[in-house]
């Protein structure tokens, strides 16, 4: 269970994980849910500095 309430839960991810595309080039890629749940922080908290 996610412990903050910007991340996604187990059962969300399994509903959109196929919208994130495999990268074929370049560096290694970075979790996908990692940074989808950073997206979601910034949209929800508006990362004020």
């Amino acid at each position: 269970m996610p412990s903050k309430c910007y991340e996604i839960t187990d059962e969300q991810w399994e509903q959109i994980k196929y919208l994130f595309p495999k990268a074929k080039t370049g560096r290694p890629p970075k979790d996908n849910r990692l940074i989808f749940n950073a997206i979601l922080w910034i949209a929800r908290s508006g990362a004020a500095c």
